[in-house]
């Protein structure tokens, strides 16, 4: 039997050129594991998966990228005749919403769910209403225009005991995608992780350096690009990485880039990562205004907290890289003025790693305050929530859903990314 996973993405992003999100590859992996024969191809072109002839194809898709995955379905539909999984952020938010054009969406924490509709199309070659009910984590067509959505299984029990997911990457590839954990325990108003994950596991630290050897042993890997919401949350375990790191003779064989909360960026940590190979690290700067920063990501924020981020990361010597957000429900010209402040007080060693508006993504707080403001429906062309400013080829300010029109202009917000973008130094 074989399935195909397909990432739907922008035109822009290129992804048959690149490396793939490694959600799919975790469910390829899982698949192949549990199902001796099966074989599970990963692709982001559409034709590509019809040339394949899989017997299945399951999406995945996060909202901005929605209206592409509803095409790449049709497609797929017209020439294979097939079922139609869809999976991702964007389903798990918006489950009773599920289109005709899928005939199955899984809702959250994919690897059991999958599992259990790939054996059941390998046992009966179709997908009924008896069948699907006994499938937890699942939604599906009632047949009279509804959608039926089964209850949550539970999480995955051991995550160290996943397969390394499947990667669409050759030897010698860089900056080798990793993840060491999944979810996130902050419930900042725009992010949609914390919803979609439910909690925060992480690997052991024994798992994090044996997957490092298969990458090195497999792909020849150097560097590392670390995906984690939360890599530094626990010092002990990094600090058990770093020591069996150094046990095993490999301190300084990778190099690492990767996230960090700027409220965890202590000394210690830091200088934790610089032993560990990190070269660079990037944090969600969003705003310079404390405010703002608070009202956004909870009171464990703080510009003061970003700012010690900085200073030690030019101590210490890694670059530091931030992304921001600009036109947040709240943010006055002070706000604005007060994020150009932060700029330029470290024009010369942050580097801006991005720009967007704040997006109201579904499963959100800042989704249910843009419903309610009736700027964004569950209907909506979702082509619009690609609000970053810098992706030109799809990001049209006069499409953009902008959520603070009540205080300020969205020309005077954009006038403000202009000053940023020519003042500053973008990555």
């Amino acid at each position: 039997m074989k399935i195909a996973l397909f990432i739907a993405s922008l035109p822009e992003d290129e992804l048959p050129k690149h490396q793939f999100p490694l959600n799919i590859g975790y469910l390829a992996a899982y698949l192949e594991e549990q199902i001796p024969g099966i074989e599970v191809k990963l692709s982001a072109d559409v034709d590509e998966v019809i040339n394949e002839k899989p017997d299945l194809v399951g999406i995945s898709s996060v909202s901005q990228c929605f209206g592409f995955a509803e095409l790449a379905a049709k497609r797929f539909k017209e020439a294979l005749g097939i079922p139609v999984l869809l999976g991702g952020y964007h389903i798990s938010s918006l489950p009773h919403k599920m289109p005709v054009c899928f005939d199955v969406g899984v809702v959250g924490e994919g690897e059991i769910p999958l599992l259990e509709m790939v054996r059941l199309w390998i046992k009966k070659g179709a997908f009924t209403r008896p069948d699907l009910e006994k499938v937890k984590g699942i939604c599906f067509h009632d047949g009279t225009g509804g959608v039926v959505q089964t209850p949550s299984p539970p999480p995955f029990p051991c995550i160290d005991n996943l397969p390394y997911p499947k990667r669409n990457i050759s030897r010698g590839a860089r900056n080798i995608y990793l993840f060491s954990s999944r979810g996130c325990v902050y419930r900042c108003k725009f992010c949609a992780s914390t919803r979609h994950w439910k909690q925060f596991r992480a690997h052991s630290a024994e798992h994090v350096v044996e997957e490092l050897k298969y990458l090195k042993a497999t792909y020849d890997a150097v560097s590392i690009q670390l995906l984690d919401d939360l890599f530094f949350a626990d010092r002990k375990r990094l600090a058990k990485i770093a020591e069996i790191l150094e046990k095993d003779n490999l301190l300084g064989e990778y190099l690492f880039d990767g996230f960090i909360s700027s409220n965890l960026a202590t000394k210690e940590t830091l200088l934790l990562a610089k032993k560990l190979g990190f070269k660079a690290i990037r944090f969600g700067g969003e705003t310079g205004s404390d405010r703002l920063l608070k009202e956004m990501k909870g009171p464990q924020a703080s510009v003061e907290h970003h700012q010690r981020c900085i200073d030690l990361c030019q101590e210490i010597g890694l670059e530091v890289r931030a992304s921001f957000m600009l036109g947040t429900p709240g943010e006055t010209v002070e706000d604005l003025e007060a994020t150009y402040r932060f700029l330029a007080r470290n024009r010369d060693v942050l580097k801006i790693h991005g720009f967007y508006l704040t997006t109201p993504v579904p499963g959100t707080p800042y989704w249910d305050m843009a419903l309610a403001k009736n700027l964004v429906s569950e209907e909506m062309d979702w082509n619009r929530l690609n609000l970053d400013y810098l992706k030109d080829g799809s990001f049209r300010l006069e499409d953009a859903i902008y959520m603070n029109a009540d205080l300020l202009p969205l020309d005077t917000v954009d006038a403000y990314f202009q000053r940023f973008k020519n003042d500053f130094k973008f990555n």
